[in-house]
């Protein structure tokens, strides 16, 4: 592998603050003197659930595969993308890690690779799944509650991405920390909005890129929620929900879910949750 090549997945359930991570990751790397776009924060890397990827690297139509196949596809392509390049990557990803249907892992092992994994209060996370999904909020705790939950289930030729596991909250949290195939560096969305310049500042260093102060500051600056919300009230967001009749970027408030979730259906999420959420200090 050419020294430098290196894949840094950038992992969380929905709406836990992904796309404010690749923003500010965009901002570090690329902006100068105004903001990123945030219609193009690609980072330069593949997109490996995109089925035109897969079927690119491939000469596989992603469409003709059964969930297992396409995760075993998948895996391939990264093992082999990831001894070819000579540069870190920054790609987003939902799945729960595992492992493939041949016992390898999903996401890779070794030096290679390493995970920054979100992590956001379930109670909140459910808030936003129920706005960007346009849901109830019990709707929305289902699926966060479902150890079956999976994402972009629609086979066609229109389809952009392929199916993604996600499990629960708790297992799809437990697959990324407690796994031991490559470092993992764990970032509450709570800390990156109590103290993003600090909690960005230790991205940038465990994903071994250079630490500039002067750039940290100014791509928190550039990713700021005002910002983000300027950008999509003028020219939209391509990541938006279809279905969805809120913003992309609605409120990014931590503790919102004590607003407008009754008793029992935050009750029913710490239920669920409750060993992760204490683990993690949100009971």
């Amino acid at each position: 592998m050419p020294s430098g090549g290196k894949i840094v997945w950038l992992a969380s359930y929905m709406k836990s603050g992904n796309t404010w991570l690749r923003l500010l990751i965009a901002n570090y790397l690329f902006a100068a003197d105004a903001p990123i776009d945030i219609n193009r924060i690609d980072l330069n890397s593949p997109y490996p659930v995109r089925k035109d990827f897969l079927e690119e690297k491939s000469i596989v139509d992603p469409n003709l595969l059964s969930f297992d196949e396409t995760n075993l596809l998948r895996s391939i392509i990264m093992e082999d993308f990831v001894q070819r390049c000579d540069r870190i990557n920054c790609i987003k990803v939902h799945d729960k890690h595992g492992v493939t249907i041949d016992g390898t892992p999903l996401f890779g092992r070794g030096d290679a690779w390493s995970a920054v994994y979100i992590l956001r209060d379930p109670r909140d996370v459910a808030v936003s799944l129920a706005f960007h999904y346009n849901v109830t909020f019990d709707r929305a705790i289902k699926m966060l509650n479902n150890p079956k939950q999976r994402i972009a289930g629609y086979r066609g030729k229109y389809v952009p991405q392929v199916e993604q596991g996600v499990s629960d909250w708790s297992a799809h949290a437990a697959s990324w920390v407690d796994q031991s195939d490559f470092p993992v560096h764990i970032l509450r969305f709570e800390d990156l909005r109590a103290n993003p310049v600090e909690a960005f500042g230790a991205v940038v260093a465990f994903m071994g890129l250079e630490k500039r102060q002067e750039r940290v500051e100014r791509s928190v600056r550039f990713s700021d929620f005002t910002e983000l919300q300027r950008q999509e009230r003028q020219s939209g967001f391509s990541e938006r929900s279809s279905r969805s009749t809120a913003p992309f970027f609605r409120s990014g408030r931590v503790g919102a879910w004590a607003k407008v979730l009754t008793t029992a259906q935050s009750d029913a999420i710490a239920a669920a949750h409750h060993p992760m959420m204490e683990r993690f200090g949100y009971l």
